[in-house]
């Protein structure tokens, strides 16, 4: 019965040291890029979404998500109505556009 009983606890004590072995193993994240044979392409890092090329933009105004087409849509109403001409699809331009007549906001 101990033999059994040190049998199980070596196999659940190896199990623990490579499980923590495991654990503290560092993954670098870059090994599965590059060509990785003839059937895959080649597989690029993603950049990182910086503050400009978005597709929305939460507006302070009235704190509703517009898109690039609501923007346009609002810019062009903006121009209609007098408004100076902005360049960009931005956080200041849309504020700017939302704020320059009420009618404006949907």
């Amino acid at each position: 019965m101990k033999s059994i009983l040190k049998k199980f606890q070596l196999e659940v004590m190896t199990k623990i040291f490579n499980f923590e072995q495991f654990c503290n193993e560092e993954v670098g994240g870059v090994e599965l890029i590059g060509h990785m044979g003839p059937n895959y392409g080649e597989e690029g890092n993603n950049k990182m979404i910086g503050p400009s090329p978005t597709d929305v933009i939460q507006s302070d105004v009235d704190s509703k998500i517009y898109t690039q087409d609501e923007y346009q849509q609002a810019y062009n109403d903006y121009l209609k109505i007098g408004g100076t001409p902005l360049h960009g699809f931005n956080k200041q331009n849309l504020d700017t556009v939302l704020s320059f007549h009420p009618e404006i906001i949907n």
